[in-house]
């Protein structure tokens, strides 16, 4: 059984994840600022999958921020003791493009700072294996819809920008070693 980390786990995007990955058999860390979510989510991920948390060590549930190095270093140290971390789905952001326009530097922070911690620290732990949840908003007024993951990358706003920020650095980090990276965007 695969170990998974799900930062942005308690969303609505990553509950659902959670689900699916549950069912799947694998084992979860979730993690989660609870700035956008509440472990509510959670816990109905617990009532649907039939499974408790902390037992079997199949579900883990831990508040914090991705910002935090020393508390990613912990978890995949942690992990370690039981079951390397196989993998990343990284949810983890802020996520409102109003908001961005107002508060810029937080959303370049969060969003872009956090996720190059998550990556130096995966590779830290040797766990080279990522999924990225990304956004149509780096695709700016696109031409076509629906949108071709060819379309031209041209955020308009601060959300955007720094999606498309995370996912330059993604492509860099798999070229910097394409036989070591397996990364999803």
């Amino acid at each position: 059984m695969s170990v998974i980390l799900i930062t942005g786990g308690a969303g609505f995007i990553g509950s659902h994840c959670c689900n699916v990955l549950l069912e799947a058999g694998y084992e979860l860390i979730i993690l989660d600022s609870l700035i956008n979510s509440s472990f509510e989510s959670i816990k109905r991920v617990s009532l649907i999958s039939g499974k408790e948390f902390e037992s079997n060590n199949q579900i883990k549930i831990l508040q914090g921020d991705i910002r935090n190095k020393d508390f990613l270093r912990k978890i995949f140290k942690d992990a370690q003791s039981h079951k390397k971390i196989d993998g990343v789905i990284h949810l983890a952001g802020l996520k409102a493009v109003a908001e961005s326009v107002k508060n810029p530097i937080e959303y370049w922070d969060v969003n872009v700072n956090g996720s190059i911690n998550l990556f130096q620290i995966m590779s830290e732990f040797n766990c080279f294996n990522l999924v990225f949840s990304s956004s149509a908003t780096i695709y700016g007024f696109p031409e076509k819809i629906p949108i071709s993951e060819t379309e031209k990358i041209s955020p308009i706003n601060p959300y955007g920008n720094t999606k498309a920020a995370v996912e330059k650095i993604l492509y860099d980090l798999y070229k910097s070693n394409e036989n070591l990276w397996k990364i999803i965007n």
